[in-house]
C-alpha cells in the first residue's frame, strides 16, 4: 500500500520532480554467489549451525540438461539457488536487506543526496520483498547516480547484475527537459505507470476498470483451464473457495475495488459455479444466497464486497491501533496525519485508497474501547476517548479557551490517576466531565470490543456481512462421513431449486416424471418420495440397512431427518450420508434417463447407494465401530 501512495500524484506537473527505479535483476536466483549468501548469515548473526544447513541446501543440488526431449547426466553447480525451495525468497529478502545498507551509507555520507517527495522524515528510499525491488528518489543526476554506484557496488559482491533492458526508469510529469538525459544515465527503459510491482498494478490515480484487466485476466486463464474438464457442482465449489477467491483476496488487501470491478467478478464465479464457463447463463441460486454460511443456507463463498471492506477495516485498525512496526503506518502517521488522529482527518485530502479507507471509521468506532490508562497515548482532542467523540468536533475552539495545544495528549487532564478538568464558562463544561470515562492506570490501549478480544479477517467480515438466523436443515450437510458431491445436489433439493420439469420456463416440454408410469409431474415433492420408483428404492435399501423414512412429504421429512440426525455421532451420520445419496443418485437415474437413455432398476439403484456410503465409513477408518457394523450389517 506504500508503494500505491508514493506514486499518487505522478501525473500532475505542479509537484516536485521525483521518479522511481524499478529494478530487474539479471536471472537473479541463478548468479547469486554461494560465499555471499553464507557470510551474509553470518553477518546477521545467524547460529553457525543454522548457516551450515542452509549451506547443504545451496551447494548440494545437482543439474541435469534436457536435449531433444532427453536428459543428458548431472553436474554440479557453483552458484544460484535451487529453484522452487520455499526459503529461497528470504535469503533474497536479507540480500536486499544488505543493498538497503549500502545505499543507506552512501545516502548518510552525500548531502547533495534528495529524497523522494514525502520520504524525507522516515529516510523512505528502498521498498521490495525478495528481488522485485523498487527505489525511489528526487528526479536529478547525483541521486540517481549515486543508486547506480550503489548498485554496481552491490553486485560486485553479490554476482547479482542489474539487466537495463528489463529495468525501468519512472518519472513524474513534473519532469521535462532532464528525461532523456536521466534515461541514458541508466540505461533503463522508461516506465508508464501503471506499473506490476508484487503482482499488483501502481498508479498515480484512483484504480480503474482498465487497470484491474490484469485480474479479470488471470480468473478468465484459470476458469478456461478448468473448462474441458468434468467438474461436479461441488469441485467447482471448492475451486472457487481455494484458488478464485485467493486471486481476489490478494488484490483486496491492497485495493478498495471498485464496484464494477466486483461485478465482474462475481459475474465470473457465478457463470463458473453453474455453468463451468465464463459465460453468461442462468443461475439456479442467487448469488446473495450462495455468498452465505452453510448454517444459513448458503454455500459458504465470502461475498467479494464483504471481504474487500473487511481487509481495508483491518488495515484500518492497524493504523488506529499505531502498534505495528509497518513501514506504512509510521509513514501514514509522519506524511497523512502529521500530527492528527485517524479520527478527525480530513476526507478531502490524501489518495484515494486513503480516502476511502478514512470512511471504514463509522464502522470501526462502535466496536472498540479506548482504555484510559496514563494518558499518554491518546490525544486531548482528536481521539475519541470520550463518548462524545473527538472533542475537537464539538468545541473548535477549545484548546484556546481551556489554554491547550491541539496535540497536546490526554495526560494533561489527569493528576494523581483522576480527571483535573478546568471550569471554562459557555464551552460545555458540564457536557464533557458529565460521563468521563474511569481511569484505569498504567498504559494506554484501544480494545476490540465482542467474543474476539482482537479483530481478526473474520470478524471484520462479519461487521459487513452479518450473520442471519440458522436453517433448520443445515445440519444434514455438514458433519463426519460427508459426500461433497452428493450434499451440493440436497442443498438444491431442499431450496426447490434442481431443474424439475414443473418449472414455468419448460412448458413446451412434457413435464410428466421419467421415473414412474404414472403420468404424475415431475416436482421436487413427487421425485423425494412420491415417486413409485423412489418408494421401490427406499424399500431395496431397507432391506440392507435400517433406515427409516416415514414421511411421504419432502420438507416434512426434511425437519424430521435435521432434528433426529443432529451431531457427530456416527450412527448419525451415516444417515446423513445415506440421505445425500438417496437423493443424489435419484436424480442421476432422472438425468440418465432424460438426456442418455438409459435404465436402472430400483434394486440396483439402492444397492449403489448401499455401497457407496459403506466405501465412505471404511475410507475413515470407521468400519470396526460396533453402531455402524449394526447398522450396514458389514
Amino acid at each position: 500500500m506504500l508503494a500505491q501512495e508514493l506514486f499518487i500524484g505522478y501525473n500532475q506537473r505542479h509537484l516536485p520532480k521525483r521518479c522511481a527505479l524499478k529494478v530487474d535483476l539479471r536471472k537473479a536466483y541463478d548468479t547469486v554467489e554461494w560465499d555471499f549468501l553464507l557470510e551474509e548469515l553470518r553477518l546477521f548473526g545467524f547460529p553457525s549451525k543454522f548457516i551450515g544447513w542452509i549451506e547443504e541446501c545451496v551447494t548440494t543440488p545437482s543439474y541435469s540438461v534436457c536435449i531433444n526431449g532427453e536428459g543428458h547426466g548431472f553436474f554440479e553447480g557453483a552458484r544460484s539457488t535451487p529453484g522452487g525451495s520455499s526459503y529461497v525468497s528470504y535469503l533474497f529478502v536479507l540480500a536486499m536487506e544488505l543493498l538497503r545498507g549500502i545505499l543507506q551509507q552512501l545516502i548518510s555520507t552525500d548531502p547533495s543526496f534528495r529524497f523522494h517527495w514525502k520520504c524525507a522524515e522516515l529516510g523512505l528510499f528502498q521498498l521490495g520483498f525478495a528481488d522485485d525491488l523498487l527505489l525511489f528518489c528526487a528526479a536529478d543526476d547525483h541521486s540517481i547516480g549515486l543508486f547506480q554506484h550503489g548498485l554496481d557496488l552491490f553486485a560486485s559482491l553479490s554476482g547479482l547484475h542489474v539487466n537495463p533492458a528489463k529495468s525501468q526508469l519512472i518519472l513524474s510529469k513534473a519532469v521535462h527537459t532532464e528525461r532523456t538525459q536521466l534515461l541514458q544515465l541508466l540505461g533503463f527503459q522508461e516506465g508508464i505507470l501503471p506499473v506490476r510491482y508484487l503482482g499488483l498494478p501502481r498508479m498515480s490515480s484512483r484504480l480503474s476498470l482498465v487497470a484491474c484487466r490484469l485480474l479479470l485476466q488471470k480468473m478468465d486463464d484459470r476458469i478456461q483451464g478448468w473448462e474441458g474438464t468434468s467438474l461436479s457442482f461441488a469441485a467447482r465449489v471448492q475451486l472457487i473457495k481455494s484458488v478464485l477467491m485467493a486471486i481476489n483476496t490478494y488484490w483486496a488487501m491492497a485495493f478498495v475495488l471498485p464496484k464494477g470491478v466486483i461485478k465482474e467478478i462475481e459475474r465470473r464465479l457465478r457463470s463458473f459455479l453453474w455453468q463451468g464457463t465464463t459465460g453468461f447463463g442462468y443461475s439456479k441460486v442467487a448469488w446473495a444466497r450462495v455468498c452465505t454460511s452453510i448454517e444459513e443456507g448458503g454455500l459458504g463463498i465470502h461475498s467479494l464486497s464483504a471481504l474487500n471492506m473487511a481487509m481495508i477495516t483491518r488495515k484500518l485498525w492497524e493504523v488506529v491501533r499505531n502498534e505495528s512496526r509497518s513501514i506504512w503506518v509510521q509513514w501514514i502517521y509522519h506524511v497523512r496525519l502529521r500530527g492528527r488522529t485517524v479520527w478527525t482527518a480530513s476526507l478531502t485530502s490524501g489518495s484515494w485508497s486513503w480516502r476511502k479507507m478514512l470512511r471504514l471509521r463509522a464502522v470501526l468506532l462502535p466496536h472498540i474501547t479506548f482504555r484510559i490508562g496514563d494518558g499518554t497515548k491518546f490525544s486531548l482532542w482528536h481521539d475519541p476517548w470520550h463518548q462524545m467523540g473527538p472533542l475537537i468536533s464539538w468545541y473548535p475552539l477549545g484548546p484556546n479557551v481551556t489554554d491547550t495545544h491541539s496535540a497536546d495528549r490526554l495526560q494533561r487532564m489527569i493528576v494523581d490517576g483522576s480527571w483535573r478538568w478546568p471550569a471554562i464558562p459557555g464551552m460545555g463544561y458540564g457536557e464533557i466531565t458529565r460521563d468521563l470515562p474511569p481511569i484505569h492506570g498504567g498504559q494506554d490501549s484501544i480494545q476490540w470490543n465482542g467474543d474476539s478480544v482482537r479483530l481478526t479477517n473474520g470478524v471484520a467480515y462479519e461487521l459487513f456481512q452479518p450473520r442471519g438466523p440458522k436453517v433448520e436443515w443445515f445440519s444434514l450437510l455438514v458433519g463426519p462421513l460427508k459426500i461433497h458431491r452428493n450434499t451440493f445436489i440436497l442443498w438444491l433439493a431442499i431450496l426447490g431449486r434442481l431443474s424439475t420439469l414443473d418449472k414455468p420456463w419448460l412448458y413446451h416440454i412434457n413435464g410428466t416424471c421419467s421415473l414412474c408410469s404414472g403420468g404424475h409431474v415431475e416436482t421436487h415433492q413427487h421425485l423425494f418420495f412420491d415417486c413409485q420408483y423412489s418408494h421401490l428404492c427406499l424399500a431395496s435399501i431397507r432391506r440392507r440397512v435400517r433406515f427409516l423414512w416415514p414421511f411421504r412429504d419432502w420438507m416434512t421429512g426434511i425437519r424430521w431427518a435435521s432434528s433426529r440426525w443432529r451431531g457427530k455421532h456416527v450412527v448419525n451420520a451415516a444417515y446423513r450420508t445415506l440421505l445425500v445419496s438417496v437423493v443424489y443418485y435419484i436424480w442421476q437415474e432422472r438425468n440418465r434417463r432424460q438426456f442418455q437413455n438409459e435404465e436402472r432398476t430400483p434394486m440396483v439403484l439402492g444397492r449403489c447407494i448401499v455401497e457407496e456410503c459403506s466405501q465412505r465409513i471404511i475410507s475413515d477408518n470407521l468400519s470396526n465401530s460396533i453402531s455402524t457394523c449394526a447398522l450396514y450389517r458389514i
